[in-house]
């Protein structure tokens, strides 16, 4: 009965310390975290003991309603200890309660084959004579027996930590709101799980001829399909839980993709629009320079007084003709006037806008993939720009090498910036958490498209902090026909 009891307590424990781990990997504390993790420890160990020891003693639990109590303790050790997730409190504890108790059974098939093991050393020992006195029996047995108990609480702790750090690891959307029927999905899983490791209990112990017999005795094949149930049982929990992060992000890039989608038929709208008015003012600027020239030869010609007025009147009329050209000459009216457009915004906010860009006429790439890296990547920069202060600036260089182009763009900024580890990008510190970084996984889905990618690099130096976006894609060169 100690050895029994030794091990209940050794699982309560084992229990306590990976529940809190598991839960501490979903849920934020309420308190200060260095101790939820022992407090939380304590407390689920004392009150497995209380109800599963002390009370079980006078009220005997059944295994089903052992499984809903050990549910309820804790979803009330959350709560308590824990900020408010409801949807996914219940899967955090149903998956663990899932995993204890297949983890168990598993373990029981190899607590039988140890003792089998141990039985027959010890017919051995007896067998040489190693063993003489009835005294000697009783200190290996008891030997034997701890050491079964120890080599158990050691299997049963390496397999639950594999299966909830697994389960942890696959379920990378931590942040995700489960809606119910999205829990419902987990669950089910889990409570199948539970079901069957009840019916294994059942059939676990059974009574013939006043005797009480283990299924391993009687049907001897149980010790291989009861592991292999439960591996299988396990199994489908994490699967549930990988396809389920796998719609989660086949719907994440559906979405940005009707977002780059979107913005790339806007853009080709507007552009369209644009490079109209593009042209127009392209020919009324040269045709008022023609008119000006004329008039600048009748008043050299003229004489008196309004000479002078009407020189000055020019003048003004040669200043207003000007502004009409783009500042930005890339080769692209598409690019020359994202630039313009950038440029002018960046004016308004006080940020130095510096551009060394041409587009790559020779190289395939079609000029909405690179107007849509330009408005992302320049948005971006002159955003974090914005909240810096002192001297701010925004550089725009690009290069070709080959049949590669790469479009560098790098700009102060001030705040804290969060990588992502899922995706590797930036986090954005706008409100809208669904949408944050698809500016730029808009960019690398570009760079993608010509076997390229994205770099970002950011650097500290005398307090001056600057982030570098480097873009690169593989465009063939155009030949000629």
């Amino acid at each position: 009965m100690s050895e029994m009891l030794l091990l209940s307590v050794s699982v309560y424990l084992i229990n306590g310390i990976l529940s809190g781990v598991y839960v501490r990997s979903f849920l934020k504390e309420k308190y200060g975290k260095g101790l939820i993790l022992a407090v939380w420890s304590a407390a689920c160990f004392l009150i497995q003991i209380a109800v599963f020891e002390v009370l079980d003693s006078r009220f005997p639990v059944g295994e089903a309603a052992g499984i809903l109590l050990n549910i309820c303790i804790l979803l009330f050790l959350q709560l308590l200890f824990f900020e408010k997730d409801t949807q996914k409190q219940f899967f955090i504890v149903f998956s663990f309660m899932a995993g204890k108790e297949t983890v168990k059974y598993i373990v029981s098939v190899f607590s039988f084959i140890f003792h089998g093991l141990c039985h027959n050393l010890l017919d051995y020992f007896i067998t040489k004579g190693m063993i003489h006195t009835l005294e000697k029996s009783n200190i290996w047995i008891k030997f034997f027996s701890f050491l079964v108990i120890i080599l158990c609480a050691l299997l049963y702790t390496l397999l639950l930590s594999v299966f909830l750090r697994f389960i942890s690891k696959k379920f990378v959307k931590k942040d995700y709101l489960l809606q119910t029927h999205e829990n419902i999905f987990l669950i089910l899983p889990c409570i199948a799980a539970l079901c069957i490791s009840v019916t294994i209990k059942m059939m676990m112990i059974s009574v013939e001829n006043g005797m009480t017999v283990i299924i391993y005795d009687t049907v001897p094949a149980t010790k291989f399909w009861i592991p292999v149930i439960c591996v299988l049982l396990l199994s489908a929990i994490a699967a549930s839980v990988i396809l389920f992060q796998k719609l989660l992000q086949y719907n994440e890039e559906t979405g940005k993709r009707v977002i780059l989608e979107n913005q790339v038929r806007q853009m080709q709208k507007e552009i369209a629009e644009i490079q109209g008015i593009y042209r127009d003012m392209r020919g009324l600027r040269h045709d008022m320079r023609s008119h000006l020239a004329n008039i600048s030869l009748l008043v050299k010609n003229a004489a008196g007084s309004a000479n002078a007025e009407l020189e000055s009147y020019i003048g003004k009329m040669e200043e207003t003709v000007s502004k009409l050209d783009f500042a930005y000459q890339t080769g692209s009216p598409i690019t020359d006037i994202i630039l313009h457009q950038k440029g002018q915004e960046a004016a308004k906010k006080q940020i130095q806008f510096q551009v060394d860009f041409s587009y790559p006429s020779n190289l395939r790439i079609d000029i909405y993939d690179i107007a849509v890296i330009l408005n992302n990547a320049l948005e971006n920069a002159i955003e974090a720009c914005r909240k810096t202060e002192g001297n701010k600036q925004v550089k725009l260089h690009s290069y070709v090498k080959g049949s590669l182009f790469f479009i560098e763009v790098e700009n102060d900024f001030a705040e804290n910036i969060i990588i992502e580890k899922e995706s590797g990008l930036p986090v954005s510190s706008k409100g809208n958490g669904k949408l944050h970084g698809i500016g730029i996984s808009n960019i690398q889905r570009c760079a993608k498209k010509y076997m390229g990618d994205i770099d970002i690099e950011i650097s500290d130096t005398e307090g001056r902090k600057k982030f570098c976006l480097t873009v690169m894609m593989n465009g063939k060169p155009v030949t000629a026909t």
